[in-house]
């Protein structure tokens, strides 16, 4: 795995650090930019990344449905969350905080 950028995401991923294949930051490229400035072209930029793969975090594998154009969870139990995510950032997240939340306690009577 790559290391994070200064924003807390991976370089390929990050919007302002990635490198596009001009060699420059794909954010300040002209001509990335430029290519991406109509709906239709943003549109088949985004198709054509390619393959998006799965990722385990804390006990949870995260992938892609293309189905619903978003990002699902599988716990250990291998039942999917109802939920989709529209980007891997927010299924992270969702993730931590799933994995942080503590079991309820059973109350003990006596």
């Amino acid at each position: 795995m790559t290391p994070p950028c200064i924003h807390g995401f991976r370089t390929e991923e990050c919007a302002a650090c990635r490198t596009c294949p001009h060699g420059m930051v794909a954010s300040r490229c002209s001509r990335c930019i430029k290519a991406s400035s109509t709906p239709a072209l943003r549109k088949a930029a985004i198709n054509t990344h390619g393959v998006n793969p799965s990722e385990q975090r804390a006990g949870f594998e995260i992938f892609y449905v293309p189905a619903v154009h978003g990002w699902q969870v599988r716990g250990e139990d291998a039942a999917m969350s109802q939920e989709s995510y529209r980007s891997i950032f927010l299924a992270r997240k969702a993730v931590d905080q799933m994995a942080s939340a503590e079991p309820p306690k059973a109350k003990r009577r006596s």
